[in-house]
């Protein structure tokens, strides 16, 4: 039975390996680009809660891997260094809405919710990254019917994953994220993957993991392409540039470390923010 990734949040209670049935917010698709050598088997590399210090790696990785992918940021981050969202708009990425500050939608009111997508969807645009349509990932996945008819009154609709690593977790290593999502590949598949999550230390082993990942998953006939409007992965083309790749010049946001950091701090500079204080 196909399930859609709205519902993905439930599998968040299962340990290391979250894999789901594809699918899509609203269902559908639409035509991409072409690729050269006809591929035929598209998967989506998406990256949740930057940008922070380990945006850099990534983005020099993919860069030297041509590999196109679609960053859900958060807009606390955003505004502390948007010298990375319009970058990354530049060289071909899709930079699309994670909210302003990573809150939990379910506990917010209606109001709150159109904020979180509102003031983000400003930052970025003053960063260089207009939205190219309105599709959001809701923080932990959560959504009720409250929060899914605020997307829709602000024309959003939302996309989950199918498969993630525990990588928020200091534990968690570089071969387990990359197993993890190698083993879960299939056409359609959409990897999320946090370089550097809002509320944890953790990213590194995110960065050793992903030239592995994207290196497996070509020899095994895949490319990678972004979402589309509605969450389906569709073709995409690495466009690159020639300018210098950005790096932290401002503190990174994080939200109160979380037991997840195993006593680890993220890298320098950095700042842990009162959640409260960003409302």
């Amino acid at each position: 039975m196909r399930i859609s990734r709205r519902l993905a949040a439930a599998a968040l209670a299962v340990p290391l390996a979250l894999s789901m049935t594809a699918g899509s917010a609203q269902g559908g698709s639409r035509p991409g680009h072409p690729h050269p050598g006809g591929c035929r088997q598209w998967i989506a590399l998406t990256f949740d809660d930057g940008p922070s210090s380990y945006r850099t790696q990534t983005l020099e990785t993919l860069r030297e891997k041509q590999v196109p992918a679609t960053f859900f940021d958060v807009g606390v981050r955003v505004a502390a260094n948007p010298q990375f969202a319009g970058f990354e708009a530049r060289e071909g990425h899709l930079v699309l809405n994670h909210t302003w500050d990573h809150p939990r939608l379910t506990t917010l009111t209606a109001e709150e919710v159109r904020s979180q997508l509102a003031r983000t969807e400003q930052v970025l645009a003053r960063a260089g990254a207009p939205l190219p349509f309105r599709l959001v990932r809701p923080p932990f996945g959560a959504t009720d019917p409250a929060v899914e008819s605020a997307f829709t009154a602000e024309g959003y609709a939302f996309v989950t994953w199918d498969v993630v690593a525990v990588d928020w977790d200091v534990a968690t290593t570089s071969e387990e994220v990359r197993d993890t999502i190698v083993q879960a590949l299939r056409p359609g598949l959409v990897v999320l993957m946090h370089d550097g999550p809002i509320d944890s230390a953790a990213g590194a082993a995110d960065e050793a993991a992903l030239p592995q990942v994207i290196d497996r998953a070509r020899a095994q006939g895949y490319c990678f392409g972004q979402l589309d409007a509605e969450g389906e992965v569709v073709r995409a083309r690495y466009r690159g540039t020639r300018a210098p790749v950005p790096e932290v010049i401002n503190p990174v946001p994080y939200l109160p470390l979380t037991e997840t950091s195993r006593g680890q701090l993220p890298p320098e500079p950095y700042v842990v923010v009162d959640p409260a204080a960003q409302n």
